[in-house]
């Protein structure tokens, strides 16, 4: 256990302290050589901002230690303070206690680093490979860095403050009726209004189902079975070109890559219900395995060996890093 402290600020407005005998006594108790600030939240419950590199120490007694037993983690996110830096939020709930804690911690706004949690909550594996595209934090010892919600090749983070948003058109909240007397919208040409009329005028009349008779019908379904058949054989001509080589959008294939194969012919339009009805098979995934995760080295004890520990940290975001860029080099065909 350690006793070294990174500097720690709450959010929480002062004098919002826990009560006698909440949960953060018992983390007191269970963990007295941890210094951390105790605050109650918004939704009752308490929060406790610990240093850094006391994070996964605190979350694995939590778990284990039959005072807590905080075994379920609900969710993991981060808070983007811009100046301050970024806030790592662990929320944790005890299911046989039924009782529930905040874990925060700081982090600098560039460079920042922390130890995964996913050896001990199989949930932190998803959550901490979102916070890591979504605002940029590298977790030390992870066993699968890829993105979760962005494609591989994109290098953003899109729940960084600094991230441009997209202009807004209109203000939460305006009466969109005044709103439209103020800022009419443009007035369209003579011209596309007569064009509108005559596409209109020329559209045949789309009867509803119930309206249509039984021969109606029939051609409705064999439309749209053709349809699908033509979408179908769309989507085999892009899964052949990307085992070929070429990028997910279809592009030219790289030279030496082998032509795709022809598609499939389209099946007849008779069996219209047969084709309509959505396929039962799973869909499959064309993109190459990600390679097993290599040996990490061990990471020592604080206090023992403060230097081994940092060289140990620094290596496991090094091969977590060179994981990442080889795997997205892979799925680019690279």
């Amino acid at each position: 256990m350690t006793s070294r402290r990174t500097p720690v600020a709450s959010e929480e407005p002062p004098g919002n302290e826990p009560p006698p005998g909440s949960i953060a006594e018992t983390y007191r108790e269970v963990m007295p050589l941890v210094d951390f600030d105790a605050a109650m939240t918004k939704g009752d419950d308490v929060a406790l901002t610990i240093p850094l590199e006391s994070i996964h120490e605190v979350l694995e007694r939590g778990r284990d230690d039959a005072r807590l037993q905080m075994n379920l983690l609900r969710n993991q996110t981060a808070v983007d303070w811009e100046d301050r830096g970024l806030e790592i939020v662990y929320h944790l709930y005890s299911i046989p206690l039924r009782q529930a804690v905040t874990i925060k911690s700081w982090l600098p706004a560039e460079g920042a680093v922390v130890e995964s949690v996913a050896d001990l909550y199989p949930m932190a594996d998803w959550a901490e490979r979102e916070c890591r595209e979504m605002f940029g934090i590298e977790f030390i010892g992870h066993p699968d860095p890829r993105n979760l919600l962005l494609d591989e090749d994109i290098d953003i983070h899109p729940l960084r403050k600094s991230h441009p948003l997209a202009p807004i058109e209109m203000e939460q909240g305006v009466d969109v009726e005044f709103f439209t007397k103020q800022y009419p919208p443009p007035e369209p040409a003579e011209e596309e209004d007569a064009a509108d009329e005559t596409a209109a005028a020329a559209a045949p009349e789309r009867k509803r189902v119930e309206d249509m008779t039984e021969e109606e019908r029939e051609q409705r379904r064999a439309e749209q079975a053709e349809r699908v058949a033509r979408a179908r054989e769309l989507a085999a001509v892009r899964r052949a070109e990307r085992l070929a080589g070429a990028p997910p959008a279809g592009g030219p294939r790289p030279e030496g890559a082998a032509p795709p194969p022809p598609p499939a012919a389209a099946p007849a339009a008779a069996p219209a219900a047969a084709e309509v009805a959505p396929s039962s098979a799973p869909v499959q995934d064309d993109r190459p395995p990600a390679p097993p995760p290599p040996e990490l080295p061990t990471i020592p004890d604080a206090e023992e060996d403060p230097e081994g520990r940092a060289a140990a940290q620094a290596e496991r975001v090094r091969i977590g890093r060179e994981l990442a860029a080889a795997r997205r080099a892979q799925l680019r065909g690279d």
